[in-house]
């Protein structure tokens, strides 16, 4: 008997611990249908749809296959000409939320159980005060000659609202809830980073840094603004940016936060439409092995079809060659490539490609046994041997080995 107790109260137990509720209050819109929408990636998922009651109350019962749900919602009036609804911020646990009056605004909407919703409103509005003076600080300046006695006074007051930016989000990112890093999101998809920047190289390399290093990944996949902070993203590195290595480096980032399978996917998916929208083969190439050596992807079929492109048959990428020149915290690099059409011999179908490192004994003893071995050689493989003198974060030598009959041809391609 006491067996089945316990069992009865585990299995209330994990049924009260996936159940989420939104207890609403609207009486003005009595009669009224409605969607319940939640965000997944770009995705916007409408999970519940109903009719409101005469007497405005009911609940919004999220699924357990969604709860607990931590994210953007949308509430949405279907069936009348004026539209209506709200925007709410869902804190991963149950709340209500009420208004007595006929039109609902930000000051007579009553949430219980649930700050996130005016705690975002609060630091939107903190923000726009300091971007505000900002910018009417920096008219001034361009407005004013230098010569105006007002003018150092504005000066002074522009920086001020520089270090007032910069402090403001140092709060936000010390220690961040959900509306802290929302606000940061939606920056990024206004050009706007963690900090205000004159010149537009900088500010795109900020954005691009607090992307990589700082942003959450699982709020902005339920934030609503997925694709277009994936698509600010690419384009920052391909247009501004434009250094190949640090987008790989940026992307490795991003993606070892992503745990989830179909977050992972979501991700990948993304940025290879953006990529594959700009014409970026160059890019796509440099993240695959990171893509496809992560086990997170079962799918490669859309824009993932790319992702296969090395199978057996197809024509093989191009060789992308970087050089890290100073200090890492640059993100400076020489860039080289090598198209897979330069590798291939007239008459030969297969081609063999050998990468080994400088001063490798046992390597270099092996290449010398390479035109001793031809004949055997050229049964499995072509007469083409593409050797690369591998450093670690060095530029390589890079040397074209080739073979006709017995006899060893080498140029140099880069040094």
């Amino acid at each position: 008997m006491k067996k089945k107790i316990i069992s009865l109260i585990l299995c209330s137990l994990c049924c009260w611990s996936q159940a989420q509720k939104i207890n609403m209050n609207f009486p003005y819109f009595a009669g009224k249908t409605y969607d319940f929408v939640i965000f997944q990636g770009d995705k916007q998922q409408t999970i519940l749809q109903g009719t409101i009651p005469a007497n405005g109350k009911f609940a919004l019962q999220i699924p357990k296959e969604y709860a607990p749900y931590t994210g953007m919602s949308r509430w949405l009036i279907t069936n009348s000409k004026d539209g209506g609804g709200l925007d709410m911020l869902i804190p991963g646990r149950d709340f209500s939320v009420s208004c007595q009056e006929a039109l609902p605004t930000e000051k007579n909407i009553i949430y219980k159980g649930n700050a996130q919703n005016k705690e975002l409103n609060d630091l939107y509005k903190e923000q726009h005060g300091i971007l505000a003076r900002h910018d009417a600080m920096l008219q001034a300046t361009r407005s004013y000659p230098k010569t105006d006695k007002s003018f150092p006074v504005f000066l002074q007051e522009y920086d001020v609202q520089k270090r007032s930016y910069k402090s403001f989000q140092a709060s936000l990112g010390k220690d961040p809830d959900y509306a802290k890093e929302l606000i940061r999101i939606i920056n990024t998809t206004q050009g706007i980073g963690t900090e205000i920047f004159d010149n537009e190289a900088q500010k795109a390399a900020n954005i691009a840094g607090y992307i990589a290093t700082q942003m959450d990944p699982e709020v902005l996949y339920t934030s609503g603004y997925w694709a277009n902070v994936i698509s600010a993203w690419v384009s920052i590195h391909t247009q501004v940016l434009q250094d190949p290595y640090r987008f790989v480096e940026d992307f490795s980032r991003i993606t070892q936060k992503l745990d989830n399978n179909k977050q992972y996917t979501d991700f990948v998916e993304r940025t290879t439409y953006y990529l594959t929208q700009q014409g970026k083969d160059q890019y796509i190439g440099a993240i695959a092995p990171w893509v496809l050596s992560s086990g997170k992807m079962t799918n490669f079929d859309g824009p993932l079809a790319v992702y296969k492109k090395g199978a057996i048959g197809t024509k093989a990428p191009d060789l992308i060659f970087t050089h890290h020149i100073g200090k890492s915290e640059d993100h400076n690099h020489d860039v080289q490539t090598i198209s897979s059409a330069d590798m291939a011999t007239k008459g030969y179908s297969k081609t063999l490609l050998v990468f080994y490192e400088s001063g490798c004994g046992p390597c270099e003893n092996l290449l010398g046994q390479l035109p001793g071995n031809y004949e055997y050689l050229k049964k499995i493989t072509s007469v083409l041997y593409l050797f690369l003198r591998i450093q670690m974060k060095k530029f390589l030598k890079v040397k074209l080995i080739y073979f006709h009959g017995n006899k060893m041809h080498s140029v140099t391609l880069k040094e």
